[in-house]
């Protein structure tokens, strides 16, 4: 203490030098961090610079307005193609008593039978996928959406005639949520029918017991509701390829196949055994139809040489699985636009 008293210059000089070096330590540590951060930062830029070079386009002004004209171009294609969905929806879909349903139900059924006059051409207690309401009316509320897939089935059955389908073995529609009171699944953000129902939540399926079946209706994005039903007919290859092009490019309704199955009852050879194997029991050998020993009997061997061709290479008839679903587009759904 006594020498800060006599040398108070020093020791002041001393003080000041002291809180010079701690100041400049503290801003050289500062500047230090600060400098660390900057080349850190400058780094993560060069990197996504480099990184946006190898993009192509490479994000110049030019190719951003290039990259905005495409999105543009694409959603007006998507536009288009939505007013083309929405010309297979019915402009609206009236309620009608169950009474009216119900007579509309028995005359179109008639209609169809009308189509297919032969015994067993149609499944016993044939009412296009609507046998229970045989004895009942619909219930409120499902008359319309109902009405509207009654005559996209008449639709499908004349297409079914008109192609030269004669025997229609099985049809099976899946009844809509309307029929039990309820919403569609996939219905986002509409509203509710008076008698509509919340759908319940799905219970989690437990471990090693499968997974749960999902749901028919939940299966699409929501764009349309779907309408499922499967159908087996015997047809002939001509017949069959004429009826699925034909719903398959349909100006009046949007039919979604999901599967189709073709087996072809016809015995077919494998790979040892001869074309022959194939043919019933009372033909000749394949090398011997073929033998001209007089007109009538060469055109006999022949239609009995064809018949054994069809039977390898499947011209008889086929038993066609087909499930399908026939699609409700949903007019509220509005696509993103540029300005």
């Amino acid at each position: 203490m006594t020498w800060f008293k006599e040398n108070k210059f020093l020791a002041g000089l001393l003080c000041i030098t002291l809180l010079i070096a701690a100041l400049i330590i503290f801003l050289g540590s500062k500047f230090s961090s600060s400098l660390e951060e900057v080349q850190n930062e400058i780094a993560a830029k060069q990197s996504k610079l480099e990184k946006m070079k190898t993009l192509d386009p490479y994000p110049t002004v030019e190719s951003a307005k290039e990259k905005e004209d495409n999105l543009k171009a694409v959603l007006a294609k998507q536009k288009e193609a939505r007013e083309k969905l929405l010309a297979y929806r019915p402009e609206d879909l009236p309620e009608v008593t169950g009474a009216v349903f119900s007579e509309k139900l028995s005359s179109t059924v008639a209609k169809v039978k009308a189509l297919f006059p032969e015994p067993g051409a149609l499944p016993k207690s044939f009412n296009l996928g609507f046998e229970s309401y045989t004895g009942g009316p619909p219930k409120e509320g499902s008359t319309g959406i109902l009405t509207y897939q009654l005559g996209a089935m008449e639709y499908l059955f004349e297409n079914i005639a008109a192609a030269g389908i004669g025997t229609v073995q099985n049809l099976v529609r899946v009844k809509l949520p309307a029929e039990k009171g309820e919403a569609w699944p996939d219905a986002v953000g509409q509203k509710k029918g008076k008698n509509a129902k919340r759908p319940r939540p799905k219970k989690k399926s437990k471990k090693g017991k499968g997974r749960a079946k999902k749901s028919p209706f939940e299966q699409l994005p929501p764009v349309a509701h779907r309408m499922p039903f499967e159908l087996v007919v015997r047809a002939a290859e001509g017949p069959a390829r004429k009826f699925l092009a034909e719903i398959a490019n349909s100006d009046e309704y949007f039919f979604e196949t999901r599967l189709v199955r073709i087996l072809n009852p016809s015995p077919i050879p494998s790979s040892g055994q001869s074309a022959s194997a194939a043919k019933p029991k009372e033909m000749n050998d394949f090398g011997d139809d073929i033998v001209m020993e007089g007109e009538e009997e060469s055109a006999e061997k022949m239609m009995k040489s064809e018949q054994i061709l069809n039977k390898v290479s499947g011209g008889d008839e086929l038993v066609i699985y087909l499930r399908a679903d026939l699609l409700l587009f949903m007019e509220e759904k509005e696509f993103p636009e540029l300005k």
